[in-house]
C-alpha cells in the first residue's frame, strides 16, 4: 500500500531529525535519498554542505550519484560543483516563494503526479514539483489545504465548493479544446471522457 503524503512527510521529518547538522536542515524531499547513502558518503555530504550551504543539496546528491566511487572527501565533492551557481540573494525568488509552502504540499503534489503517471520515478516527480512550471499548481495545493483547514463557516465551505465546481468545469473546457490535453488525460486516466 502506498504511503500517503501526510504520513510520508511525518516519516521524513522523523528521519531528518536523526541526521547530523547540516543534514537535519535539508528539504524533506531529499531525506530518503540521503538516508540511502552509506555512512561515509553521508559524512562527506554533511561536511560539503557545511561549507557550501544546504541550498546545494540537489547538486551534491546528483554529483554523488554520477561520480561512482571517485568522491573520497568533501573537497572532491565540492570540486564537482559549479560554485558560480551557488544561490545568492538575487536568485532566491523561487525558494522564497517556496518558503510559504509546507513540505506536505510538495509531497502531496508529487504523489498526485505519480498517481496520474504511475511509471514516473519519485525523483522525477519531486524535481517537477520544484520546477517553475509547477509553481502555480503548488500554490493552489497549499492555498487549498490552508483554506480547508481554516473553514469554520458554512458560507465559506459553500463558496469553496462552488469555486472548485466552477473551476472544474473551466478546466474540463480547456482540456476538451486541446487534443494534446485530451490525450494526456486519457493516458493518465483511462476512465476520463471529454464533455
Amino acid at each position: 500500500m502506498k504511503e500517503d503524503a501526510e504520513n510520508k512527510a511525518r516519516r521524513r521529518r522523523s528521519v531528518r531529525e536523526s541526521f547530523p547538522a547540516p543534514l537535519n536542515q535539508i528539504a524533506l524531499r531529499h531525506v530518503d535519498t540521503v538516508q540511502s547513502l552509506d555512512g561515509n558518503r553521508k559524512a562527506i555530504l554533511a561536511k560539503a554542505l557545511a561549507k557550501v550551504g544546504v541550498a546545494r543539496i540537489a547538486a551534491c546528491l546528483a554529483a554523488i550519484k554520477s561520480s561512482g566511487d571517485s568522491i573520497k572527501s568533501e573537497s572532491d565533492l565540492i570540486a564537482t560543483l559549479n560554485l558560480t551557481e551557488i544561490p545568492t540573494d538575487n536568485n532566491v525568488d523561487v525558494s522564497s516563494d517556496a518558503q510559504g509552502l509546507e513540505e506536505i504540499d510538495t509531497d502531496y503534489l508529487a504523489s498526485l503526479l505519480i498517481k496520474c503517471y504511475p511509471d514516473m520515478p519519485q525523483a522525477t516527480a519531486d524535481a517537477l514539483v520544484g520546477s517553475e512550471v509547477m509553481a502555480p499548481s503548488l500554490r493552489v495545493v497549499s492555498t487549498t489545504r490552508l483554506a480547508l483547514q481554516d473553514t469554520k463557516s458554512d458560507f465559506v465551505m459553500t463558496a469553496l465548493y462552488t469555486l472548485f465546481e466552477d473551476k472544474l468545469d473551466e478546466i474540463e473546457q480547456i482540456i476538451s479544446s486541446n487534443p494534446a490535453f485530451v490525450k494526456a488525460m486519457q493516458l493518465s486516466r483511462p476512465d476520463w471522457k471529454p464533455n
